[in-house]
């Protein structure tokens, strides 16, 4: 409520010439009479703002109710001179000019009107504001799949570590997630004591939910779990894993207690813009042990089928400045992408997403752009072993995804390393020189370069 007698005391100010929000710079310029907005007369300032609101485009508002309450808080935030900013670009169709005004997309900019004015808006719902390291950008961290299963060769190694998963990874690793400002994994099993396993399946993975706080330890900030382990232990199973991970206030996609909630985006802010991260299941293709959520039973998002998930991607780019698509596809321990995931990947950039990232393989497979559009076909495993033997040395890696102020968007990999429990950045030139080679020799239109960034060819 103090909020919204704020701004109604803001517009007033506006509307009868007083000096905007008591700043000594808009008492000088009024005095000067240099602020065309400082002494406004209610004509002018509501002929302004029905310009803007008249003019421009749902893109340009951000599909948000814009209306002369949010004009007036912007007014009261940012200063008169944003607002002038605004007005000089004399282009209302074009969200840059929120940026460029405010250092703020429109989106964030709706975020913080919601805040303060206690608006209830739904599409701000499961929205977490980050400090990134760097102003004018945010740069996400994401793997493959990660398993702390019961009895696991390389959950049986972590136990054994005096610090847990923490000693799991070499410091080259920790520097690299530190690097970055969001941490997403693939959360491969459930978290259960209960539930009976899905007898037909050949591997089902569960964890004791203690060992949740092995993530936060490495500094994990959201999990993925459409995939095909999270539901090992059927509807009780997946139930204890979201029971846990809320309980924690671990972040989660990918998953719920019926479609809606599976369907559910997870946003980021950071870096003045607002980034949604979705995530679907491709698998299983052939089988059903998974079970996909509906309207009134627990399960995870699917898309075989593309359709909803497509609109997902596309409401979720309504209200954020990027979308981040994960999905759990392809066929395992094959090196080179197929046919249905290039469909898949066609379908979901043309519904809006402006990266893609993919697991499932259990191996690394190639890039491409479609596009404008990166893709990460599989990020392979990242910490993860299907039985109680260690599994053999493997190439994984981390994708990097910096979003600018200006709505670029840097895709990068760091390729790394699986021996004996641990995971390691590739140092080695000619290492990393053989991975890199090997990756490209199966990618279609992306190159990866000698620093690390995915290019089109």
């Amino acid at each position: 409520m103090k909020s919204k007698i704020k701004i109604s005391i803001v517009l007033a100010i506006c509307l009868t010439g007083l000096a905007l929000c008591g700043c000594e710079a808009d008492k000088a310029e009024a005095s000067t009479g240099t602020a065309s907005y400082t002494q406004l007369e209610l004509s002018q300032f509501d002929y302004d703002i029905e310009r803007v609101i008249g003019s421009a485009t749902k893109e340009f508002m951000g599909n948000h109710p814009i209306d002369q309450s949010f004009f007036a808080w912007f007014i009261s935030e940012y200063g008169i001179q944003a607002f002038n900013d605004i007005l000089a670009k004399n282009k209302f169709d074009d969200p840059a000019v929120w940026i460029d005004a405010s250092g703020r997309s429109i989106h964030v900019l709706w975020y913080e009107y919601c805040q303060d004015t206690g608006l209830d808006a739904f599409e701000n719902h499961y929205t977490y504001v980050v400090n990134t390291n760097y102003d004018d950008e945010v740069t996400f961290d994401i793997t493959g799949d990660v398993s702390m299963a019961d009895d696991k060769a390389t959950t049986t190694y972590m136990i054994e570590q005096p610090n847990g998963l923490m000693d799991c990874f070499d410091d080259d690793v920790f520097d690299a997630i530190n690097e970055s400002d969001i941490f997403i994994i693939n959360n491969e099993f459930a978290y259960t004591t209960g539930g009976d396993p899905i007898v037909e399946k050949y591997y089902t993975f569960r964890s004791n939910p203690d060992r949740l706080r092995e993530l936060f330890s490495i500094g994990v900030d959201s999990v993925t779990l459409a995939n095909n382990h999270v539901y090992d232990y059927r509807e009780e199973g997946l139930l204890d894993t979201l029971k846990t991970l809320e309980g924690s206030r671990m972040p989660y996609i990918g998953a719920g207690r019926n479609l809606e909630d599976a369907s559910q985006p997870i946003y980021y802010i950071a870096g003045g813009r607002k980034i949604a991260i979705v995530n679907a299941s491709q698998i299983e293709k052939n089988q059903n042990f998974t079970k996909a959520a509906t309207e009134d039973s627990a399960g995870i998002l699917k898309c075989l089928d593309p359709t909803h998930f497509t609109e997902v991607i596309s409401e979720a780019k309504k209200n954020s400045d990027c979308v981040l698509a994960i999905v759990h596809w392809g066929t395992e321990y094959q090196d080179r992408y197929g046919k249905d995931q290039n469909d898949l990947a066609n379908a979901f950039a043309e519904a809006g997403a402006d990266v893609i990232i993919g697991g499932h393989p259990h191996v690394l497979q190639g890039f491409d752009y479609i596009g404008d559009t990166p893709v990460y076909y599989s990020l392979g495993n990242f910490y993860f072993s299907l039985d109680e033997n260690m599994p053999a040395d493997y190439e994984t890696g981390i994708a990097t995804v910096t979003v600018r102020k200006d709505g670029s968007i840097d895709a990068g990999f760091i390729p790394c390393y699986f021996s004996d429990g641990v995971v390691s950045v590739v140092t080695d030139d000619a290492d990393e020189t053989k991975i890199r080679s090997r990756l490209n020799n199966v990618s279609n239109n992306a190159i990866l370069d000698s620093k690390g960034i995915i290019r089109k060819k």
